[in-house]
């Protein structure tokens, strides 16, 4: 049962949606069309042929409107950061059930049904019987995949990050890419500033209007809190190379990067000195790699 609370991949865009959206519309319409369920087999050919095509496009609406209007207006529930395997079954069950019931309305024109509450939950029970199994093993399979993928993929870069320090230490020739000085960050109406020494600034995470600023003062990892978004925060630390935005909401310095993980979300990265774990967008996972093994770490002589 813990694969249910496991991280599942969560993308809100609708480019994402109206894909699964059609998948699902697909599948349903054949679905009907092959196997000819519920007494389908009884009606003539025409009319199976039109209301697998309108169960398909219903199916199609439901998830698709769904999906788009949750997440516009319902953002932090669908936080991915706390989105799960169980979490993304219980929202597709839901949105089987609308199409049931849409199903069921448009079935009363269609066939000519009397609405009862009878025939509302014969149409629920069919609605979760054809789609149910096939949105848990989507799930569980796209899971386990994303899963397996990101796992193999931040080992092979754990391994090579490791190979990489390896080789700077023992090249104490190695010039240093990492600039030295110190980074002012200034609140959006100029009455804040915090100046912070760049080798000792860990990572900065957005917090609605303001944004954290993680450093190390005195050997302890601290934070101040500054009225800044995270654009000016990006620009302000874009001179020095060793900073890299690696998702909306975070911005880490590569030469603080011990350990790079994955789950079926992406990357995750633990720096020196701290628990959490930052996440990397998923369409950034390229750029990251690239940019975390080119980097050279300041050398100390």
């Amino acid at each position: 049962m813990n694969i249910f609370g496991q991280p599942f991949p969560h993308n809100s865009s609708w480019q994402n949606g109206l894909k699964i959206a059609a998948g699902f519309g697909a599948f349903i319409t054949i679905f009907l069309l092959v196997f000819r369920p519920f007494e389908l087999d009884k009606i003539p050919t025409p009319l199976l042929i039109k209301s697998s095509i309108i169960f398909g496009l219903i199916t199609f609406s439901c998830i698709f409107g769904s999906n788009f209007f949750l997440n516009l207006f319902f953002p932090q529930i669908f936080n991915e950061e706390k989105w799960t395997s169980g979490k993304q079954i219980i929202n597709m069950g839901a949105i089987v059930i609308l199409v049931g019931l849409v199903n069921y309305l448009i079935s009363s024109l269609l066939f000519h049904i009397q609405l009862t509450w009878k025939n509302v939950f014969y149409y629920q029970g069919i609605a979760i019987s054809v789609g149910l199994l096939p949105i848990i093993i989507y799930t569980l399979y796209s899971q386990n995949h994303w899963l397996q993928q990101f796992k193999r993929e931040a080992a092979t870069l754990q391994k090579k990050l490791e190979q990489k320090k390896g080789s700077e230490q023992t090249d104490s020739h190695k010039p240093a890419s990492a600039q030295n000085g110190e980074i002012t960050f200034e609140s959006d109406h100029q009455t804040e500033k915090k100046t912070i020494d760049a080798d000792h600034l860990f990572y900065i995470e957005a917090a609605s209007n303001y944004i954290k600023i993680f450093f190390e003062q005195k050997g302890k990892l601290t934070y101040s809190v500054i009225r800044m978004t995270m654009n000016k925060a990006t620009t302000t630390v874009y001179p020095y190379s060793l900073f890299f935005r690696c998702h909306r909401a975070y911005i880490v310095n590569l030469d603080k990067i011990e350990q790079v993980e994955g789950n079926a979300q992406g990357y995750k990265l633990k720096l020196q000195g701290t628990t959490d774990l930052i996440p990397v967008s998923r369409n950034l996972n390229s750029e990251f790699s690239d940019r975390l093994l080119a980097f050279r770490r300041q050398t100390h002589l």
